[in-house]
């Protein structure tokens, strides 16, 4: 017998999957216009071989759908999770099937050789099995985790994308779409992770998991690692922030925690697995000692990250007692100091320089 909160996800499900839209072969028809990357690249920092390779990445990764989509399923299977099963069958992998071809068409008005794209991409697909190399974990929560996080990144890499071409142009209007859909898939399995925490509150842990081990998919992929690898430089180049990337991650991350102190705690554990300089100058291993000996440590760590990005944090009840006026006080000193001290750049830098 399914129990209510079992209900809700099903319910939930049930009620996207009428939501299914697929690309129409007149939209993806209209977008052959004659751009070449020379032209367009004017628009950013990039070489025109950059922007090719940015749509290489993208046209690649979203070749490989049916592959993590096996993965959703596996981590379905495992668990006994129907309600994941009928979402990744009946609306996610047949959404995400016709993302690829917009990307293909883009490097074919470019110049680049139909045939040799279908070799690529067939080559890419052969050369390797994602489920052996996700490594987000394969709970349910971990599997939305990983999907909004992806889903985020990948909304927000094809909104600079789309920025190379004319506002009223068909390949424009044809990105949008599909840019559109990573956003409401980024809303989807941030529902559902906040639907299955809200049923079990010790799953953060698989949360937090997925988080910290997060990486994207095309990391795996041979045929274009390299690219990927070039992602975070090219993205100030796309006219983009890197920050702003953040902020939207920890924004759906905060929205389905909605808790300082465990979003806190999610952030002091990928700042510590990924070895992140958190603080400027500081060990985290020194941080991070201090604030678990701290009464409200991790919530602190929550509020000061969201507040730097712009975000608001759950609500924190005002001081009734002397004691906690004289704790108040001392915890906004605290985290005035650290305001000043954190460092969101190195934070999300690809490595840190450890003082120990």
């Amino acid at each position: 017998m399914q129990s209510n909160s079992d209900i809700k996800l099903y319910n939930y499900v049930n009620n996207q999957i009428p939501k299914l839209k697929i690309m129409q072969t007149s939209d993806l028809e209209s977008m052959f216009e004659n751009f070449s990357p020379e032209k367009i690249v004017e628009t950013s920092s990039l070489t025109s071989n950059e922007v090719i390779e940015s749509f290489r990445l993208s046209l690649i990764t979203e070749s490989l759908t049916e592959q993590y989509a096996e993965t959703y399923k596996i981590g379905a299977d495992m668990y006994d999770a129907q309600w994941l099963n009928n979402f990744v069958k009946g609306f996610w992998e047949p959404d995400e099937l016709g993302h690829a071809d917009p990307f293909k068409n883009i490097l074919i008005d470019f110049g680049i050789n139909q045939k040799d794209l279908e070799i690529e991409i067939g080559d890419a697909k052969s050369s390797i099995d994602y489920q052996t190399e996700h490594s987000s974990g394969f709970h349910p929560v971990a599997l939305t985790t990983y999907g909004m996080i992806q889903e985020c990144i990948t909304d927000y890499w094809y909104e600079l994308q789309r920025k190379f071409f004319p506002t009223n142009s068909n390949t424009y209007k044809v990105l949008s779409q599909v840019k559109g859909r990573e956003a409401l898939h980024t809303v989807q399995f941030r529902d559902l992770t906040a639907l299955q925490l809200e049923k079990d509150p010790n799953l953060l842990e698989h949360i937090i998991h997925a988080a910290v081990a997060f990486e994207m998919p095309s990391n795996h992929i041979p045929a274009v690692k390299e690219i990927e690898a070039k992602t975070r430089e090219w993205i100030p180049q796309m006219n983009g922030s890197v920050s702003e990337l953040l902020r939207r991650i920890i924004n759906n991350i905060n929205l389905v925690l909605d808790d300082n102190s465990k979003t806190g705690k999610l952030i002091l554990e990928y700042a510590s697995n990924s070895e992140k300089q958190f603080f400027q100058l500081i060990p985290n291993k020194i941080i991070i000692n201090a604030i678990s000996n701290i009464r409200g440590g991790t919530s602190l760590v929550g509020e000061i990250v969201l507040d730097q990005l712009g975000l608001k944090g759950s609500e924190e009840q005002s001081p009734k007692t002397y004691i906690e006026e004289v704790q108040f006080r001392l915890k906004n000193i605290l985290k005035r100091w650290a305001k000043e001290k954190l460092s969101i750049e190195g934070f999300i830098s690809p490595s840190s320089k450890r003082i120990s």
